[in-house]
């Protein structure tokens, strides 16, 4: 199974060329792999994501796309492992009570790419220039590596990243919040590479649980299990608990 077929809006494969990218389901080998949630650790699953798959480039690979369609490739994964919404839990910054937000994460970027700005002068960041200037850098040398890259001057920092940020969005967001006990507004971030990523990290034990009961179940290998597919695997466990639960 394979992601929504993403169109990269920023990225060009070739002059003049847009390309379409699909990610693969993850298997549990893939989700086993992932250590982090920073932007090294995003690069490293959509790249894992894109071998073996029909659509992947032969001149793209996750270090060769920018952020707003790394973030692209990202919502479709997304959707493709729980589905559209997003649910978050938050604590009241005046009341302290707790409350749910949600909301649609296709909506949310639909509002973003409808406010977007036209295409600067600058050169939008890949990854690969994220993860130059983040190389044992402090941050205010992060930026002038970013800046150089870029095409941008030291001081024509501040006005590039703004320019290109509402040029490219991505999905890394305040969103606004209101407290259904005390009415209280505030801002809730959003990061869908952090929310996305620290999700899959939060699914660990539970993916070692189902790789123990199949293993237990029908006796196979952990190489066999953790090949399966996520959606393969858990429709597996699903029998399983439910025979036994019969």
């Amino acid at each position: 199974m394979e992601t929504e077929r993403v169109r990269l809006r920023f990225t060009q494969a070739g002059e003049g060329t847009a390309q379409v990218m699909a990610l693969r389901e993850p298997s549990g080998r893939d989700e086993l792999a992932l250590n982090g949630v920073d932007t090294s650790s995003a690069l490293q699953l959509i790249d894992r994501l894109l071998r073996g798959s029909p659509s992947r480039s032969a001149v793209l690979t996750a270090a060769g796309i920018c952020a707003a369609d790394r973030d692209a490739l990202l919502a479709a994964l997304h959707r493709l492992c729980w589905g559209d919404r997003i649910l978050s839990t938050l604590t009241c910054s005046d009341c302290g009570e707790r409350f749910d937000l949600s909301f649609q994460l296709s909506t949310l970027q639909r509002e973003l790419y409808a406010s977007q700005g036209d295409l600067p002068r600058w050169r939008l960041p890949l990854g690969e220039d994220e993860l130059s200037c983040c190389e044992n850098r402090s941050l205010e040398e992060g930026a002038r590596v970013l800046a150089h890259a870029c095409g941008a001057s030291s001081g024509e920092l501040e006005q590039a990243a703004t320019a290109l940020e509402r040029a490219a969005p991505i999905l890394d967001v305040d969103l606004n919040a209101n407290c259904p006990e005390c009415g209280h507004e505030q801002l809730a971030h959003f990061d869908l590479q952090s929310f996305l990523l620290q999700r899959l990290l939060a699914e660990r034990e539970s993916l070692l649980d189902e790789v123990h009961l199949l293993a237990e179940q029908y006796g196979w290998s952990l190489r066999e299990i953790l090949s399966l597919t996520r959606s393969a695997r858990r429709s597996l466990v699903r029998r399983i608990r439910d025979r036994r639960r019969s």
